[in-house]
């Protein structure tokens, strides 16, 4: 026999669904919070409104997780018509003026399936301005609900979702938006080698140098220079000198002794 405990229990539980329905809705269909979204919810757990509404794979608001798998290029999805960054609601059933850059609507091909009147007015005031901050905060703006809508209207174009996902030279961007703690590994790892490489007095430079005269490359020994003539600063097999190295990228850098007080050792 059921306790009137577990009845009590199941009765909160079913409340607890619906009201976290309620507000799922809700956030879908009212941009910004406001009275008439509060009171839709209200009304909503009372049973007055959305009874038929049902919830599936586009309406869950709670996780972010496949954003994070395969993150899109904003740009392509806006050119081709998949998703519209404009103005956003007011919170009334309106479109508002936004409060700074990044303050828009991401409108799907999904959500005009079967749109609420603002959205129809929203997509008619892009903000290009705004693409940039949600390509970056994609990750924060496109829950599991939102990704999902995203790929129904990849789908009802007729292209594929591989087409619009971030290459990997777009991913290594800092810019961006890809969710990665140095812009990205192998871009921040090119970008220092190559800092490297520009280096005045970088590995590159020292092999590119002329060097001493001759088919010898490299830095020259200070302690050898004659008339403008050095040898090179890396001693060949049996070779003896008088004075330890004292090596410079050319020979015309050792006619200054630098911050020593004797060009080299001696033997």
């Amino acid at each position: 026999m059921i306790s009137l405990i577990d009845i009590f229990k199941q009765i909160l539980l079913e409340e607890k669904k619906k009201a976290d329905r309620c507000k799922r809705i809700a956030d879908r269909k009212y941009d910004k919070p406001s009275a008439y979204k509060s009171g839709a919810i209200v009304r909503c757990r009372k049973g007055n409104i959305w009874k038929g509404v049902k919830e599936g794979k586009y309406d869950d608001t709670s996780n972010f997780d496949l954003v994070k798998q395969n993150s899109f290029n904003i740009q392509k999805l806006v050119d081709k018509g998949i998703i519209f960054v404009s103005k956003p609601g007011d919170g009334k059933g309106g479109v508002g003026e936004p409060n700074w850059e990044g303050d828009a609507s991401i409108i799907t091909l999904k959500n005009l399936d079967n749109a609420d009147p603002w959205m129809k007015i929203s997509i008619k005031s892009p903000m290009p301005q705004a693409i940039p901050y949600t390509q970056k905060s994609q990750d924060k703006l496109f829950y599991n609900g939102k990704y999902n809508q995203i790929l129904w209207s990849i789908e009802k174009k007729g292209l594929k979702p591989e087409d619009f996902y971030l290459s990997l030279k777009e991913t290594d961007d800092p810019q961006s938006g890809k969710a990665a703690p140095y812009g990205s590994g192998y871009a921040k790892v090119k970008e220092i080698i190559q800092k490297i490489l520009n280096e005045d007095e970088s590995l590159y430079k020292w092999f590119k140098r002329s060097g001493p005269k001759g088919k010898e490359k490299g830095w020259v020994d200070c302690n050898t220079c004659k008339d403008g003539s050095c040898k090179s600063c890396g001693r060949k097999k049996g070779e003896k000198r008088s004075k330890y190295p004292s090596c410079r990228p050319t020979p015309a850098q050792c006619k200054t002794k630098g911050k020593g007080k004797k060009w080299g050792k001696t033997k």
